[in-house]
């Protein structure tokens, strides 16, 4: 009878383990530099870049990186409606491409259709009451507004007919050639952006944003709900350091040489110049995607991400082995972990220790 305890009680204790890694493996991870590097269950990603102003930075607050928040796809992070369990607001940090030029990027999962980039700073809550007016802020109201963000960023992919900037680029050309050059032999107006173009069965010529730059645009400025000032922007090519000027580029169209030829190439600037880069009679940069709500998912209520109050935290944290890693979600695999306990009827107490 011992005997078949015993065995009971391994084979509960293998299933759990198993159940432990299975939860555990489809985790966000961080790195030992406590930077975003996406889980083992994530099976495809794409780099996208962010060029954060140098005014965003706050030596009162230690605020001195970019942070990434997103709220659906593969490593979300945590949302008051319990849609999805994560690190809380401002997310993630990003990883560095170029500290003196504040160059940030993610290595993001390709299945993340909106993020927020924020300066990491936590800014807390601004509360205003109805009837006396009042403002209260959770920290302070200093903090609060040292606390930067961008708004709602689309970051999967642009389509013909559902961004004001690129559909207004070249005279309004700017599709048409690509569709041209995507469909023939002479590729060069894709430069070497041309793994990024592809033609969508219901939106027909596209663009993926891999290795692109999002650049906010100091004066596109609106106030969320919650008080909160939030920054749009665009997704320019980004075409890296030019070894002739020692200087970081980026531009609007994928060939970097027709883009300077047409005066579409930008240098770099931390201190947040506009981001449209010269160029006569373009629309206001927009990096929402208004043709169908279906190709990118917004917040739902309780996933404002402009507010820390719509996050939740995963301060439990489990040290992986794999690649100096840190795994989030052992508040989730204790959850499985409890749940597969009385389902087993198992009753023991187990203390595990996540090394």
């Amino acid at each position: 009878m011992s005997k078949k305890l015993i065995s009971i009680i391994v084979s509960c204790a293998l299933v759990l383990s198993l159940a432990l890694v299975g939860v555990i493996g489809v985790s966000a991870a961080i790195d030992t530099d406590g930077r975003y590097v996406p889980s083992e269950g994530v099976k495809e990603t794409h780099k996208v870049y962010f060029l954060m102003p140098e005014s965003w930075k706050s030596e009162k607050y230690n605020a001195h990186d970019a942070g990434a928040y997103w709220w659906n796809g593969s490593d979300p992070c945590g949302s008051l409606d319990g849609t999805s369990v994560g690190p809380a607001w401002p997310g993630y940090k990003m990883q560095v491409e170029n500290a003196e030029n504040n160059i940030f990027y993610l290595d993001l999962p390709t299945d993340v259709p909106n993020l927020d980039f924020n300066n990491y700073l936590n800014g807390g809550q601004r509360t205003e009451d109805a009837a006396t007016g009042k403002v209260t802020y959770e920290f302070t109201e200093d903090q609060f507004k040292a606390a930067k963000q961008t708004a709602d960023v689309s970051c999967q992919y642009y389509s013909e007919g559902d961004n004001e900037y690129y559909d207004s680029l070249l005279d309004g050309e700017f599709w048409a050639k690509a569709q041209e050059a995507f469909d023939g032999d002479d590729k060069t107006f894709l430069g070497k952006f041309a793994d990024n173009f592809f033609e969508d069965p219901d939106w027909g010529i596209s663009m993926y944003l891999t290795n692109m730059i999002y650049v906010i645009d100091p004066t596109n400025t609106s106030v969320s709900v919650t008080g909160k000032e939030t920054y749009a922007g665009e997704f320019y090519f980004y075409y890296g350091l030019n070894e002739e000027t020692g200087k970081y580029e980026y531009g609007s169209l994928p060939n970097y040489d027709m883009a300077k030829e047409a005066g579409l190439v930008q240098t770099v600037d931390k201190n947040a110049k506009p981001a449209t880069p010269d160029q006569a009679a373009t629309t206001a940069p927009s990096g929402d995607n208004k043709t169908d709500p279906t190709k990118n998912t917004v917040p739902t209520a309780g996933q404002n991400p402009t507010s820390s109050a719509n996050a939740v935290s995963t301060a439990d944290t489990a040290n992986s082995t794999d690649n100096s890693a840190v795994q989030t979600g052992a508040t989730t695999a204790a959850a499985v972990l409890a749940v597969l306990l009385v389902a087993g009827g198992a009753v023991l107490y187990t203390r595990k220790r996540f090394e």
